[in-house]
This record gives C-alpha cells, structure tokens and sequence, in this order.
C-alpha cells in the first residue's frame, strides 16, 4: 500500500510539473500586440496589417491598381515572405499583387480557434472584402496553401478567374512519424510548446539553404517563432485540416471551367509527386508542368521558373477577357495551352511548348 502510495504521489508530482512547464513555456513568448505590430512596423520588419472579423492579418499588396490581382498563398509553416521573390516579375508583368500570413503564420494572429478549412477560407473572403476587391481573382497556392486556394475556388466559383497549384496538399502528405506523434492528444501538446521553437527552426535550417537569401530565409522564419501561440496553431491545423481527403473539393474545381496550372517537383518527398496522378483525375482541365531535379522547396529555390510559369498562365487568362470577352475563346500566340496527357504523370518533356513561360520541363 505504501508502495502505491508513493508512486501516486510521484506520478502526480510528475504530472504537476509537466503541467507548470507547458503553461510557463507558453507563456515565455511575447504577445502579438497591437505594440510588437507597430515595433515590427517601425523597424521595416512588416509591411501592412488590416482588422477582419476573425482577427489581424499581415499583407502584402503592391503592383499597378488597375491590375489583375493575384493572390499568393503560402504553405503549412513558412510564412508569406516565400513569395518575395515573386513580387518584382509579377507586378513588372502587370499584376496587383497580394501575399498574406495565413492565421497562427508569419504575424497575423493566432486566434483561439480550430485550425480547419473553415478557418482559412473565412480568412481569404474576409481579406477580399476588407481590401474591396471587386472582380475575380487569379489564386495561386503553394502546399497546404494549394488546399486552402482549391478549397475557396470550389466554394467560391463567382470569386476566381483561375488557380495555379504548387505542390498542393489536400491530396495526401508523406507519412511522418514524428507528425503522427504530435497528433496525439496532450503528448503532442507538451511536445510542441516546450521543443517546437528548436524542432521547427531545425526543420527550416534545411531549406534555408536552398532559398535565394538563406540569412534573411532564417531570419523571417524565426521572427514568427518570437510571437506566442505558433506551435499551437500548427498543432491545430495538422489535427483538423485536411492535408490529406480533400478530393471533393478538387472534384469540383474539377467539373467548372477553371483554368488550373499545377506546378511539381518530381523529387518532392513533402507532398508527394504521385498525387499529380490522382490530381489530374479529378481537375482533366489541368496544365501539368512537373521537374525530375526539384523537391518540395521549388516556390523558393527557383522563383525564376516558377514566377515565369505563373506569369505566362496569367497571360492567358487576359488573352481570355481582352481578345474574346469574359467567357470566350482566347487568340493570339500567348493563349494555346494543350493540357498534358498524364498517363502516369512521369515527366514528358514535349509539354515545353504549352504556352510561353520559361524553359521547357526538362528540370529546373
């Protein structure tokens, strides 16, 4: 009885400082304020927040007003500075450009919600009309921003001229045990809010390396880690988003007339090329433009290629309205896009002159 006793009380103990642990570690880490926002701002450290309903949210919008507006989406965990280098082609092309933190991302919020699809599409309609925009838009998604950018196209058809997918999730993801170990209820949170800062710079260290600037690639990274409540939203998000079982939605797309460029690293071993297979299934009208050499980091690592890409499948959506009126039929030499037989989805180098975008995929 004594023995039983004992060990009671030492698993209570245990529990207790377990517990002291979890809520100190959380609380060691400064607010995202109203004042870190005007320091972040005073120190050229952010661009732009604007208020919505669910809560503040980081943007970026530049490029000619009058423009067509893309909006770019990042991915589960590195914020919206991944697109940086996409801003100069973009808006030099024409385009009005908007780049933004997803919520528990970068510096917008993190508000005490559940991570789902209903979350992240409220965020981007609500950023939509907060920003009055008036027309439709051209979404471009890179990872689990794929997923969120097919999710909102599916449910609002009305709102989106055309989608352009980077490596999307929303198909499947590669099995990770680790990620499998944090989905499990209060394991998983002790694990994330005393050792996530370390395992989520660790994991960013390895692409920094690829990114065109890795410094300030680290350094961004990093600057969303000071800010309470990070680690929780990703938490959140790979318990209740779906990375994996979104079909329905891509489906959808699928059976519209939407004009949709998916962009793949064949070497990516995060969201894996395979599912450009089952991608293509369920979206027929999809332009497939896949790289042997690239991984998952293609967005960063090459922005050339993929800024080009995206720039050339823009073109031929103006082609659509400026030529042939809303709806009709594109001319020109900018406005051919054969959509690529996938078979198996392996490489076929003769996509190259789909339409006018950089170099033939014949690897980045």
């Amino acid at each position: 009885m004594a023995i039983a006793k004992g060990v009671a009380i030492l698993g209570l103990a245990l529990l207790l400082i377990m517990f002291m642990s979890f809520w100190a570690a959380g609380r060691t880490r400064a607010a995202l304020d109203a004042g870190a926002r005007a320091a972040l701002e005073a120190q050229g450290n952010a661009h732009r927040f604007i208020e919505l309903p669910s809560g503040t949210v980081h943007y970026r919008l530049e490029g000619p007003e009058a423009g067509p507006i893309a909006i770019l989406i990042h991915g589960f965990s590195t914020p919206s500075f991944v697109w940086d280098e996409h801003f100069a082609p973009l808006t030099e092309a024409g385009y009005r450009v908007l780049a933004y933190d997803n919520f528990g991302r970068g510096l917008s919020d993190r508000p005490d919600a559940i991570y789902n699809a209903d979350l992240f599409d409220r965020q981007l309609e609500e950023l939509i009309e907060a920003l009055k925009i008036d027309r439709r838009v051209d979404l471009v998604g890179y990872s689990m921003g794929g997923a969120i950018a097919t999710i909102f196209a599916a449910r609002h058809p009305e709102r989106v001229r055309s989608l352009t997918l980077i490596a999307p999730a929303g198909l499947g993801v590669a099995l990770n045990e680790n990620l499998e170990l944090l989905k499990r209820p209060f394991i998983g949170d002790w694990i994330v809010r005393l050792f996530g800062t370390r395992l989520f710079y660790s994991a960013a260290a390895k692409e920094a390396g690829s990114a065109p600037n890795p410094g300030a690639f680290l350094a961004g990274f990093n600057r969303q880690l000071e800010y309470r409540g990070y680690g929780d939203a990703l938490l959140s998000t790979m318990r209740h988003y779906p990375l994996t079982g979104a079909d329905t939605f891509f489906a959808d797309v699928g059976a519209s007339e939407l004009p949709v460029l998916v962009i793949w690293g064949e070497a990516d071993e995060t969201v894996p090329y395979e599912n450009a297979a089952k991608l293509m299934e369920l979206m027929p009208q999809a332009q497939l433009r896949s790289y042997p050499g690239a991984g998952h980091n293609i967005t960063f690592a090459d922005p050339g290629l993929v800024s080009g890409l995206i720039t050339g499948f823009l073109r031929v959506q103006d082609a659509k309205i400026t030529s042939a009126g809303a709806g009709g039929k594109p001319r020109g030499p900018l406005t051919r896009l054969e959509a690529r037989q996938c078979g198996s989805c392996s490489h076929d180098a003769a996509q190259g002159d789909a339409f006018e975008a950089g170099p033939p995929a014949t690897g980045p």
